[in-house]
């Protein structure tokens, strides 16, 4: 983001965004992450027996049984690494970092005082889970919230940020239970990822991530499925993650899973491009050359001869040169001979 975003116009945007999401949701809302959501939307935090994660659950009101439960996320995206991959290294060490690639984004508020209270909400969700970790082993820290200095090196603020990810392969020994599923070429165009040994990798329906773009009309409005390849810095869009509990170096750190990300709003970086575009390049600096001089002459130029010319001194002068070139062959041959000699 650069002087050309309109960071203003997206404060307010995301600002209003969050109000009318949020008011409007029949999911869980991070903005809204309190005692009563937990108790409107069933909300709880259950470990599995065979499972070494505990995770965020919701109850499903028609079967009665714990779901993993997915919670609404609004910001503006200060940061990415999406799909599709361009580029591919033979080399054995690359082959093993791609299969730990993941796909993930960053959001940012640019200062939003509602994207600060969602940040707060997710330090609150975090601290839940030190109840439901062995002796309260959990991280201090949560290592998906942070602070970034977003755009141009004149700004100095920083602004508190939300990452949230997900890897694109599940290692065999973990993957029982889960659902293989292809990778369509939106995602890896060139094949990239079939590279990555699928005895020992698998790409599961826990690795997917949907991707849409919202769509209004007259009938109201809808998620249309598409590329992430769409998303840019800049866009203002909304997450469904998880959050999931996992042991880490001895401790245990949670997670925010990437499960969809919505496009909500890409107008400000369209503006943004197209400004760019209307600034001219910049002037191409004239080149002064050295004008020759005649070291016969002091500081005067070497006289210009037209041999069209019918002036006399003109005239004179070709003749001058002509003299001079035929008393350099004479002299030439008679160096010749007495090479011969």
């Amino acid at each position: 983001m650069d002087s050309f975003y309109d960071k203003a116009k997206a404060v307010q945007t995301l600002e209003q965004l969050i109000a009318e999401r949020t008011e409007a949701a029949s999911s869980p809302q991070m903005y809204r992450m309190d005692s009563e959501a937990t108790e409107k939307f069933n909300l709880s935090i259950r470990r599995e027996v065979s499972d070494t994660a505990s995770r965020l659950t919701q109850c499903n009101e028609d079967t009665g049984e714990a779901e993993e439960a997915t919670v609404a996320i609004q910001g503006i995206i200060c940061g990415a690494k999406l799909p599709p991959f361009e580029t591919w290294s033979s080399r054995p060490e690359d082959a093993k970092r791609l299969a730990h690639s993941r796909q993930s984004v960053t959001l940012t508020g640019l200062g939003s005082q509602s994207f600060e209270h969602i940040v707060e909400n997710c330090r609150r969700a975090y601290s839940m889970f030190s109840r439901y970790t062995p002796n309260a082993r959990l991280v201090p820290s949560p290592e998906f919230l942070g602070r970034q200095r977003v755009g141009g090196s004149d700004d100095t603020d920083e602004y508190s940020t939300i990452t949230a990810s997900n890897r694109f392969f599940t290692p065999s020994k973990q993957a029982a239970g889960l659902t293989v599923v292809d990778i369509n070429s939106e995602l890896d165009p060139r094949g990239i990822l079939e590279k990555v040994d699928k005895t020992k990798w698998l790409h599961t329906e826990d690795n997917a991530v949907d991707y849409y773009v919202l769509s209004t009309g007259d009938n109201g409005s809808r998620h249309l499925p598409t590329a992430p390849i769409v998303f840019q810095i800049g866009d203002l869009v909304e997450l469904q993650a998880s959050l999931i509990c996992i042991p880490n170096k001895g401790n245990f750190t949670v997670k925010l899973i990437l499960r969809s990300m919505i496009l909500l709003n890409s107008e400000l970086t369209t503006q943004a491009t197209t400004a760019r575009t209307l600034i001219g390049p910049a002037a191409t600096p004239v080149l002064r050359r050295l004008k020759r001089r005649n070291p016969s002459h002091g500081s005067a130029p070497y006289p210009r001869i037209d041999a069209n010319n019918n002036d006399k001194s003109a005239s004179v002068a070709v003749d001058a040169v002509v003299d001079i070139a035929e008393d350099a062959d004479t002299d030439n041959s008679g160096r010749d001979e007495c090479m011969d000699n």
